[in-house]
């Protein structure tokens, strides 16, 4: 195979991290620079990359107010999508980022039950993955694993370390972070809190928010671990097992200062145009790293046409990612009037 032709022209055994096959034919490597003119010239190697490692994408803390959950419903309008009877039932979103809190109270399996009961939404099982694992990329990487190994509880049917190759998908035990459980909680934090007396109560009530699509499933794909994180082989992966899994949309909060190419010149760009056509939709943070003259040491002067002066960064810069991009959400909240035990919050936000 193509590993051994590599393996002929160096003389050296390739230290392979992933192979990937779906999106693209990608072979992912630790490799000595000098090697690479080597591996160009094998026959059958198209392009040789130097992979970028990327960062979570968290806001500043120092530049920013808290953020404001309660508020931000209003905001980017959630809450008529609510009224219109859309919860995100039956749906799943991959969360490519730093794992999660698996025992948060918001991400409950009861309190998911609790919300679907008289529902015939289909929830994801270990049943369904049992029926794609031998072409996950997790069960390629990962000896003897099982479907019932990958499945965590009924909010998430699905969870694996892309990056320390396991099945830890929790924060404790790295520096990278709980911004994974940060995003996982917009998207789909339930909109029942478990009390613990076993009753449920309304989370808009109780904790003032919930998730965007407080009804929908998490399939949890660790990227930032204990080795740090995350290279663009190791999300490409998560990308692949996610269209595998077939998610409704992939969350992938990160990137970088570097802007990237736009257009299908970029290698990267190329293997996401064919991910959405999958019908899997690619979401990616626009930034938050800041402009790109910010680590340019030898910038020069900036010009307005020019990619210094960019503050989005790559992967999001990619014509076909849906690519969000961050807002200072300040608003008050606290104003409401009640409709028997319904509370009507009134928000003004700035």
């Amino acid at each position: 195979g193509m590993t051994a032709s590599i393996e002929r022209a160096t003389g050296n055994r390739l230290d392979v991290v992933w192979n990937l096959t779906l999106a693209a034919n990608i072979i992912s490597a630790n490799v000595e620079y000098g090697e690479i003119s080597a591996i160009e010239a094998v026959p059958g190697v198209e392009e040789v990359l130097v992979e970028r490692r990327y960062e979570p994408c968290v806001v500043r803390e120092d530049l920013t107010t808290d953020p404001m959950m309660s508020t931000s419903d209003e905001m980017i309008g959630s809450t008529a999508v609510w009224a219109s009877g859309y919860t995100g039932a039956g749906r799943k979103i991959a969360v490519i980022d730093t794992g999660i809190d698996v025992d948060h109270p918001a991400l409950d399996p009861d309190a998911l039950a609790y919300a679907l009961e008289g529902s015939n939404a289909s929830l994801m099982t270990s049943a369904d993955t049992a029926k794609v694992l031998s072409q996950l990329n997790a069960a390629k990487k990962y000896k003897n694993l099982t479907a019932e190994d990958l499945y965590v509880n009924a909010k998430i049917p699905y969870g694996f370390n892309y990056v320390d190759n396991g099945l830890n998908i929790g924060h404790d035990k790295d520096s990278q972070g709980d911004h994974g459980s940060h995003v996982a909680g917009i998207a789909a934090a339930n909109r029942y809190v478990k009390a613990e007396d076993g009753s449920f109560a309304n989370a808009l009530d109780t904790v003032l928010t919930q998730g965007v699509a407080p009804d929908a499933q998490l399939l949890v794909m660790k990227v930032f671990g204990v080795t740090g994180g995350a290279s663009e082989s190791d999300y490409m992966a998560a990308v692949e097992d996610a269209m595998v899994l077939g998610a409704d949309s992939a969350n992938l909060s990160l990137g970088g200062s570097w802007t990237g190419n736009s257009r299908a010149a970029d290698a990267y760009a190329d293997i996401l145009e064919r991910v959405t056509k999958s019908g899997m939709v690619v979401v990616i943070s626009a930034g938050n790293s800041g402009g790109w003259s910010d680590y340019d040491l030898n910038l020069g002067y900036l010009y307005a046409d020019e990619v210094s002066m960019h503050t989005a960064g790559a992967p999001g810069t990619y014509t076909n990612a849906l690519t969000v991009a961050s807002a200072d959400n300040i608003g008050n909240t606290g104003h409401f009037f009640a409709v028997g035990d319904k509370k009507i919050f009134y928000t003004e936000s700035t």
